[in-house]
């Protein structure tokens, strides 16, 4: 065999004339004095002449006789391998073997291992990417050069592929044009891909899977309700928690669920915290709530018809965010912030004056939905968890940003929490947000009286469930379609369309002071079995799942005795001959007869059962974190650069709190900016008190009732400037207030803050101290030597033109 291939290779050279990579001869006839075969023998001489010449040389190359043995080696292993019968078509089934780490760092230079070092330290600190190292270009050069078969070269392409495709959402979230820049009436597009998730008029979501067996006959809901939610005396709240937070409560329950009475399915709200007790639910109702003018709404009304049968402290809370959007859209029209709200020049352009107010109207309704969101988030949310008694700064926001540390938002991926991809509200939480134990005594008055306008001569009390379902569907429908001529509180409106402040101020001071009830077993209002009984009959025609299949699905022990569900030995033996099982005892009933929680600092604020406790806090987090515009769309471009931060919280203000916002632009002349009344209006001033001293803030709030503050009067003429200034014991200075506090208890007796002769002294020494002699030229040398310093120092050029900022610098 080696023969034979040696003569093939000598027979091909001959054939060719070229021997080692040279030339051919010149003359083709001229015989070659030597010739070697692979070293096996030489050619014998001719002739004394031809030994002389020299002989072009014929001899192989070790590369070629190489090839050639490996040839034959492949020929010699091919002749003893098996034949191919693993296939039909004759081949081989080729294995690949990948090759190892020493192989894959033979091919790689000292600079490939240390841009291997600096990509693995870069993936771990997890920050964001300096590409002024070229990192990346010289990780895709290493992963070039290492061996095509390599296991490595595969796993850094795939995280070369992985981080270049995790730099964009998918699918995007945020499109452009009004339809996605505005949230809709009825909260549809929230979510581009699914635009009806969370929209009104479409079906609850279920959240957990009822598997627990019907045992046959349900005890009756009026049993249920007399037995284990009947209140016999009223328990106040353990925290002092006010009625205010339950009236925020109210409005964030009517936001979310508005059941249909025709098909109980279907909710006729959106899923989203839209604000919709104002705005409205659909189209219509939010044309009603319009003027079409300037983007404002009507004054002093609210869409919602529902919450005219709550006390009407709920009502005064969404009267105040009509104030405020009124507020915000006149100042967005004022800053005009780019030229986004020119007014049209055309009077007669219905079309252009149409988008003004719309746009502005849109814009403003953003804003004051984001003030809405601080408030649930940093005054109601942190009074929840108890973190209003301690001066802590953090907060449970699920707008965090749980990405890479790279701004990758993890959307649908399973890194962090997704944001911004919409919400359904489930039958679960229709059920867990009825708060009908925290009803406060004076409110559980204001439910009587109400009731007894509704039906004269009967006890509140033995009102039917089907009787009030008829009477408030008679009631509602009897309401005015425009929401501004609806009565609210028995109040009076003036010639501006506003209610007096003076009224509205009252009903919230009564509000913020008054404590509201405690949850737990056995504290709703008689007033309410009606209620309660439709919300135990409402659960029942929705399927629901028990209360232990709930606590389970949020990763919560199971109750396995009655005595569990509530220690009291009463509410225990009355769920135990109700249900005969823990198992068994309805999801409704178990909100309202669980044990509640005591309080804990930081916590516990309202001190909920136990099972609501739990839930709420994931609703909280879900409602906010899955709504397009409160998260992915909620920024100044949207906004505007005013808007976003007029409604933004500041930690160094009551570590975040919000709601002094909304009350001091709805009541200027009646709360004081430093009023604790609207710093903490959802625990009652007295229980503040306490709070704030051991948190050695007391100081810093006026503890006065709200009043009446009269505004300042302007004098112009020099006549009335100088009965002003000579009676000094008619007119008071206005600065006391203020330098006390700046400058703490001594403030008021400083020169100018007063008008008594110690005062004039003072300033009398004072001028002595500040006027010398030559002061006004050596003010008038200061300021051209700092105007000329500053000047050389804070100019630059711009294409060679000399420039200064005057209104930066």
């Amino acid at each position: 065999m080696l023969k034979r291939y040696t003569s093939v290779f000598k027979r091909e050279r001959k054939e060719n004339g070229a021997g080692n990579g040279t030339a051919p001869s010149a003359s083709e006839d001229a015989p070659a004095a030597k010739r070697g075969s692979f070293g096996f023998g030489l050619k014998k001489e001719k002739d004394k002449e031809q030994s002389d010449q020299v002989s072009p040389d014929h001899s192989a190359k070790r590369e070629d006789v190489d090839a050639v043995f490996q040839q034959f080696a492949q020929l010699i292993h091919a002749s003893q391998r098996p034949l191919p019968t693993q296939t039909g078509d004759g081949s081989y089934i080729e294995q690949s073997v990948p090759s190892g780490l020493w192989q894959d760092l033979g091919t790689l230079g000292f600079k490939d291992i240390d841009t291997l070092l600096q990509f693995l330290k870069s993936k771990k600190s997890g920050g964001p990417i300096d590409d002024k190292t070229y990192i990346t270009e010289k990780i895709i050069r290493l992963v070039s050069q290492l061996p095509p078969r390599s296991k490595n070269r595969f796993e850094l392409t795939n995280e070369i592929v992985g981080d270049l495709w995790n730099s964009l959402l998918h699918p995007p979230l945020s499109y452009l044009g009004d339809d996605f820049a505005y949230r809709q009436a009825d909260g549809s597009n929230n979510n581009i891909m699914y635009p009806h998730l969370g929209a009104a008029n479409t079906p609850y979501a279920r959240s957990v899977h009822p598997g627990v067996m019907s045992r046959g006959a349900l005890p009756d809901p009026g049993v249920i309700f007399d037995s284990v939610m009947a209140r016999e005396k009223f328990t106040r709240h353990p925290n002092n928690i006010s009625s205010m937070l339950f009236y925020i409560a109210s409005i964030i329950i009517h936001d979310l669920f508005r059941t249909s009475h025709q098909d109980s399915n279907i909710s006729l709200t959106s899923s989203y915290l839209d604000l919709a007790p104002l705005y409205g639910s659909n189209q219509a109702e939010q044309d009603s709530i319009r003027t079409f003018k300037d983007g404002k709404v009507k004054p002093d009304c609210f869409s919602e018809r529902r919450l005219l049968g709550f006390p009407p402290g709920v009502g005064c809370i969404l009267i105040m965010f009509n104030r405020y959007h009124n507020y915000i859209v006149e100042q967005l029209a004022a800053i005009n912030e780019g030229g986004r709200f020119n007014r049209p020049r055309n009077e007669k352009d219905e079309k252009a004056w149409a988008k003004y107010d719309n746009d502005l109207f849109q814009t403003g309704r953003l804003v004051v939905g984001g003030l809405y969101a601080n408030v649930i988030l940093f005054d109601y949310l942190r009074t929840i968890i108890n973190l209003n008694r301690s001066n802590t700064t953090w907060s449970l926001d699920p707008r965090v940003d749980m990405g890479d540390g790279m701004n990758h938002v993890k959307v649908f991926n399973e890194e962090g929490a997704p944001r911004g991809i919409g919400n359904q509200v489930s039958i679960e939480f229709n059920l867990l947000y009825r708060f009908h134990p925290a009803i406060s005594e004076r409110d559980e008055k204001w439910t009587q009286d109400f009731y007894k306008e509704l039906f004269p001569g009967k006890e509140p009390s033995k009102v039917e469930p089907i009787e009030l379902m008829k009477t408030l569907g008679r009631l509602e429908d009897g309401l005015d379609p425009d929401p501004f001529k609806r009565p609210f509180a028995k109040l009076e409106r003036q010639a501006n369309g506003n209610y007096r402040d003076e009224d509205l101020v009252k009903i919230l001071t009564e509000s913020i002071e008054d404590p509201a009830g405690s949850f737990g077993a056995n504290n709703s209002p008689k007033v309410l079995r009606a209620v309660e009984i439709l919300g135990i009959q409402q659960a029942r025609h929705w399927n629901t799942c028990s209360l232990n299949e709930f606590r389970k699905f949020f990763g919560l022990k199971p109750h396995e005795t009655f005595e569990e569900i509530n220690s009291d030995p009463y509410v225990a033996d009355q769920l135990r001959h109700l249900y005969d099982h823990p198992d068994f005892v309805e999801l409704y009933t178990g909100f309202i007869a669980e044990e509640a929680k005591v309080p804990m600092e930081p916590g516990v604020g309202i001190c909920p059962t136990f099972s609501f406790g739990r839930a709420v806090l994931s609703d909280a987090i879900c409602l906010i974190r899955g709504d397009r515009f409160l998260t992915v769309d909620y920024h100044p471009k949207n906004l505007t650069n005013f808007g976003y931060s007029e409604v933004q919280h500041d930690l160094n203000i009551n570590q975040g709190c919000v709601f002094y916002k909304l009350m001091l632009n709805a009541f200027p002349i009646h709360f004081r900016q430093n009023s604790v009344y609207v710093h903490y209006p959802l625990t009652i001033p007295s229980e503040n008190k306490k709070i704030l001293t051991k948190l050695g803030r007391v100081d810093q709030y006026s503890w006065d009732k709200p009043a009446f503050i009269p505004p300042r009067s302007y004098v112009f003429s020099y006549t009335g400037a100088k009965y002003v200034l000579e009676n000094q014991q008619k007119f008071k200075m206005t600065m006391i207030e203020g330098s006390k506090f700046l400058m703490g208890k001594e403030g008021p007796n400083f020169m100018s803050c007063g008008d008594t002769p110690y005062h004039a002294n003072q300033r009398k020494v004072m001028g002595e101290c500040l006027y010398r002699d030559g002061w006004d030229k050596q003010v008038k040398e200061f300021i051209e030597y700092i105007t000329l310093k500053l000047l050389r120092e804070k100019s630059y050029k711009l294409a060679g033109v000399n420039q200064v900022d005057f209104v930066r610098e």
